[in-house]
């Protein structure tokens, strides 16, 4: 009888186990789900990759703007001091530019304007160039004979940013007039 029972809960134990294709259907269903979810969390983390990458170029984006309106401000504060290097320059006469305080005027807005230039600041020559109202500003105007026209002031950019601009008197040509 123990014979019996054991071949009986064997048969039934063989009826209780799926079949292959039940199995495998399964098999393909638990897959399929642990691939979605896998999908999803790798599509979660590369969107939080993207936006970490984002705040630290706008982080750093603006770094660099602050910066770009420290010195800015600095160098807008600083521009008088080289307008008075300028005038002390020009009431100096040939003979006297050549001494020791000549020099040394001479030496320090050099020094300034090398300074300067190394945080973006660009001296802009007019000579020779097309009056552009764009860019120009026109204090004056004198004919010429010759064709074209003739800035007679510099004026100084920031960052391709005009800060400054003296680009006056210019002599326009008859034609132009």
């Amino acid at each position: 009888m123990d014979e019996e029972k054991k071949m009986q809960e064997e048969e039934n134990s063989e009826e209780e186990l799926p079949t292959t294709e039940e199995s495998m259907k399964e098999f393909d269903s638990a897959l399929s789900k642990a691939e979605k979810e896998r999908d999803e969390y790798l599509a979660g983390w590369k969107r939080a990759k993207a936006d970490l990458l984002n705040a630290q170029k706008e982080t750093e984006q603006k770094m660099k703007q602050f910066a770009y309106f420290a010195n800015a401000n600095l160098i807008a504060d600083l521009l008088p001091v080289l307008d008075s290097f300028d005038m002390a320059l020009h009431t100096f006469e040939e003979k006297d530019k050549d001494s020791a305080m000549g020099r040394g005027y001479v030496l320090v807005q050099t020094q300034m304007f090398d300074l300067l230039r190394r945080y973006g600041l660009e001296v802009i020559d007019p000579k020779g160039k097309e009056f552009d109202p764009k860019i120009h500003e026109a204090i004056d105007t004198k004919q010429c004979e010759t064709s074209g026209c003739d800035g007679s002031d510099e004026g100084l950019n920031y960052y391709g940013k005009d800060i400054r601009n003296r680009f006056g008197n210019y002599k326009f040509s008859k034609r132009n007039c």
